[in-house]
């Protein structure tokens, strides 16, 4: 690379910066298409409704707080979801080289930064002087701290069955209605001294659930809560008290919560890994309270945590004189508790884990070791099947895993290997290759036994559980022209014990290829995926169960396009079909029209969808990312045939108050009442309303 002095760099800089400006001066706030396939993969096997604020939390504080380019770190860097290794090398060769930049612009001289990935990133990064030091004072914690609370509310417009249930069915059954009302309340408030100290508190109560009285006397049914500290002392780099996440080395041995990196088409194939860090999630039951902390001595990096908490499970035996449950036959990941008989079900279990990580870390390897031990004060005891009969039974486990990473040139090896307290091993492997800049290329192994047992791993998989599976998954991603690009994906895998609903050893196949091209300020992309997997054909004669082949396979065209500045449009086709032997061909479509406006100069958005859905029957739904207020996910199963819209309104009235308002409907053709059991919905129509106000100081 040319070496060329502090004053010549500046000026090129500076000529380069004028050339270069106009391209970005009217950047645009991107949910990249990966993010939004992301959540709609989740959600579609979710047992409930997720909740996604784990995942973009962290990069919603880094863009109240971005990286300075010029004084930030690789660790830091790898954050940001949109870069890769070789460029975060390169970016911080770049600055080695011709030194601090001048403006976030500049990336575009970096290699392997094209303006598609700099207006990713550019929310998450600025360009400042001198280093980011803020020190602790209790003056400036006031002065400078930052608060924000968000107050939401929710609801459907229709009537549901289970509410207004007449006294005389409920004394005679009390699970025939809901206790509570059908309003949704939730609050969320952060206090954030720059990057050093937070603390988070939040509050939900779902449709049914009763308020401040009843079963919640004390409001909300269910409360979460953190204060975290970065940086403030040498050797402690962060200390969290309250709820909290955990996540190491490839997420085998142990990672918490929901994450993108355990699909196999995330693009994440390689993991960079949280560590600890703080949650305000509101799921329930999926999360870690206590303590937990990570420390730094020289080139080592040491996390501890420990959790107590009770959580949900369905109780099957309780020991007659003490009351205590004695036997779950399994957690509940809902949270609801709308009836008599999920409010049994609640905190019935004691939930006691606790563990650690070391990593040895330099500038070209990276060596972690992770072990854990959860402990229950009731039973695991699921009801057992031929295909089951592995899964985890008992009232303690521990599991303990190595991971690693090293580069070689421009290859990144990595993987883990992992071990439960049955001996049950599951191990994954695997590189990754930046040949150029603008192509991305891995290659990922992994072998899970049948008997390992581990209910906190989250590993790429095919399973919700990581367990009785093989498979091999190949990566590729590149930038073939300026504005083109190609990503693709091939899972083979293998199940060798039975599945539920698959009563023989298996195989499968997930493929994906999509093409995204963009022209000027117009984003477009053409994508394929299909499935193909064994399970029980529909129809057998005998009681010997017979493979059949079922193909899902999907198209999708989406384009992004600005009508005029003040206007974007967003357009969407996809086409779903299931191809099983013996049971037919059928099909499923949606077609959407988003427009989105925002009225230049003024505080005010305001987007709007009309689609029109037609699937043969719910196993061809089709899920669709919707643009819903802060912290709120709308991913709704479209089904069956009928019309879907919402609006959502976007204004502040003042600078330090933000309003959201947002109207849903869905009006089915197909059908006479919506939904079943107690949501259910007499009439063909469903309507939500959803208002949010943020105030910040």
């Amino acid at each position: 690379m040319i070496h060329i002095n502090k004053i010549n760099g500046n000026t090129l800089k500076a000529i380069f910066l004028i050339c270069l400006l106009p391209q970005f001066c009217t950047s645009q706030d991107i949910i990249s298409n990966s993010f939004e396939d992301n959540i709609e993969q989740l959600s579609e096997n979710a047992e409930s409704t997720p909740d996604f604020s784990d995942l973009t939390d962290e990069l919603n504080t880094i863009q109240d707080h971005p990286f300075n380019l010029n004084n930030t770190t690789a660790e830091e860097l790898k954050k940001i979801p949109f870069l890769n290794d070789r460029q975060i090398v390169n970016l911080l060769n770049y600055i080695q080289t011709f030194g601090e930049f001048v403006s976030v612009y500049e990336l575009q001289a970096v290699e392997g930064f094209d303006s598609t990935t700099i207006q990713m990133i550019l929310p998450y990064v600025a360009v400042s002087s001198g280093p980011d030091k803020h020190p602790v004072h209790v003056k400036d914690l006031v002065k400078y701290g930052r608060h924000q609370l968000f107050l939401r509310y929710q609801q459907f417009i229709q009537k549901q069955k289970g509410y207004n249930v007449d006294d005389s069915i409920l004394n005679k059954n009390p699970n025939a209605g809901y206790l509570g009302s059908p309003q949704s309340y939730y609050f969320r408030y952060n206090y954030n001294y720059y990057d050093r100290i937070s603390l988070g508190l939040s509050g939900a109560k779902s449709a049914g659930e009763e308020f401040f009285k009843g079963s919640e006397p004390y409001g909300m049914d269910y409360y979460s809560g953190y204060l975290c500290i970065h940086k403030i002392c040498g050797f402690l780099k962060t200390l969290i008290l309250g709820n909290f996440q955990v996540d190491f080395g490839q997420g085998l041995t142990l990672s918490s919560g929901l994450s993108f990196g355990s699909l196999p088409g995330s693009g994440n194939s390689k993991r960079y890994a949280g560590g600890i860090r703080p949650s305000l999630a509101v799921n329930g039951n999926s999360f870690l309270r206590g303590v937990a902390a990570t420390f730094v001595v020289r080139r080592f990096e040491i996390s501890a945590f420990y959790s107590n908490h009770k959580r949900d499970g369905n109780i099957i035996t309780t020991d007659t004189l003490s009351g205590q449950v004695v036997a779950v036959s399994s957690f509940t990941e809902t949270g609801y508790h709308r009836l008599p008989k999920e409010l049994e079900d609640k905190n019935s279990v004691r939930e006691n884990i606790y563990g650690g990580n070391v990593n040895f870390r330099n500038h070209f390897m990276s060596i972690g070791l992770t072990a854990f031990r959860s402990h229950w004060s009731a039973r695991l005891s699921p009801k057992i099947y031929p295909y089951n009969q592995f899964a985890f039974s008992g009232t303690e486990n521990l599991n303990i895993g190595m991971d690693f990473q090293f580069l070689y040139r421009n290859v990144y090896f990595f993987g883990e290997f992992s071990e439960s307290m049955n001996s049950g091993i599951a191990y994954l492997a695997g590189f990754l290759a930046n040949p150029d800049p603008g192509v991305t290329f891995s290659i990922i192994y992994r072998d899970y036994q049948r008997n390992y047992q581990d209910l906190l791993s989250n590993a790429i998989g095919q399973n919700s559980l990581k367990g009785n599976e093989k498979g091999f998954l190949v990566n590729l991603s590149a930038r073939l022209l300026p504005g083109l690009g190609i990503s693709a994906y091939a899972d083979l895998y293998r199940f060798p014990w039975l599945k539920y609903r698959t009563d023989f050893i298996s195989a499968g196949t997930e493929y994906k290829i999509q093409a995204d091209y963009s022209i000027g300020k117009a984003i477009m992309y053409l994508r394929f995926r299909q499935k193909i997997k064994q399970v029980n054909a529909s129809q057998t004669s005998g009681p010997i169960s017979v493979s059949a082949s079922l193909k899902c396979s999907s198209l999708r065209y989406q384009i992004e396009w600005p009508v005029i500045p003040d206007i974007q449009m967003n357009n969407r086709f996809e086409m779903l079909g299931n191809q099983q032997e013996g049971s037919g061909n059928h099909y499923g479509y949606l077609v959407s029209q988003d427009i989105a406006y925002k009225l230049t100069g003024l505080p005010l958005s305001i987007t709007f969808r009309y689609a029109l859905f037609d699937t043969w029957s719910y196993n061809e739904r089709i899920y669709s990312y919707e643009n819903d207020v802060l912290y709120g996910y709308s991913v709704p199963a479209y089904e069956g045939k009928g019309i879907r819209c919402f609006l959502l309104v976007n204004w502040s009235p003042l600078k330090k108050i933000e309003i959201w308002l947002r109207y849903a409907q869905t009006f089915y053709t197909d059908r006479n009442t919506v939904g079943t059991g107690l949501d259910q919905i007499d009439g063909n129509m469903k309507s939500e309303i959803k208002l949010q106000v943020r105030f910040r100081i």
